[in-house]
């Protein structure tokens, strides 16, 4: 009995598939959900199922139009142009939390006052570091790169030391991911001051509401390790 081999083109005409079907059923069921929601605030706008929306999403609408509920906002026929604007740019707007180099700028002039101890900390995103030890200064991404270092600390002309600047404010998808990468470059901190110079400094500097807990999650990742 023969056996018939699948071709890589085939495989990947396959998983080609599979991501589409993936992307039209994401739009399927945030159709079904804005539908869901519609019939949710139509049958009750004073208290509307919570498995039914976005609760936060709630509060900050409510908060930014100054209303009580729902039912208060849509019965209000005397405002309804403003209240049609500030949907629409509650929507549209940008998200801050994808701004992120406007907070590290402020970060950088924050303790940038150690100036007064000759010491300079400058931006530096062309560095990157590599997954088993070294820097790479220039070139196309590799994937052994990991993140690339934001900013140098460096003591009147002498580099010494690296910094790694995060902010999140929510829990869960984004701020696992910088968790991750924060995790990513004390690991590699640690094989840097093995081949490196030992007494270079290695800071995270990360700004968060739960910070206690990101830094108990760091510190046992990084204990296992040593």
């Amino acid at each position: 009995m023969s056996k018939k081999l699948i071709s890589s083109k085939q495989l990947t005409t396959d998983f080609s598939d599979i991501s589409k079907l993936v992307v039209k059923q994401r739009n399927e069921r945030q159709k079904h959900n804005n539908k869901l929601a519609y019939d949710t605030i139509k049958l009750n706008p004073k208290n509307p199922e919570n498995n039914s929306i976005n609760i936060k999403a709630l509060d900050r609408l409510l908060t930014y139009t100054n209303y009580n509920n729902l039912d208060e906002m849509i019965k209000d026929k005397n405002n309804h142009e403003e209240i049609i604007i500030k949907l629409s740019s509650l929507y549209l707007a940008k998200n801050s939390t994808r701004q992120s180099v406007k907070d590290e700028n402020l970060q950088l002039e924050y303790i940038n006052k150690l100036q007064k101890y000759d010491i300079t900390i400058t931006k530096d995103s062309k560095r990157r570091p590599i997954k088993n030890g070294g820097i790479r200064n220039s070139g196309k991404k590799q994937p052994d790169e990991l993140k690339s270092i934001d900013f140098v600390i460096k003591y009147k002309n002498e580099e010494i030391g690296y910094i790694t600047a995060k902010v999140t404010t929510d829990k869960g998808g984004h701020q696992d991911n910088v968790l991750d990468e924060i995790i990513q470059f004390c690991e590699w901190s640690l094989i840097q001051q093995q081949k490196d110079n030992p007494q270079k400094i290695y800071v995270v500097l990360y700004d968060n509401k739960n910070i206690s807990k990101l830094f108990n999650d760091i510190e046992k990742s990084i204990k296992q390790q040593i």
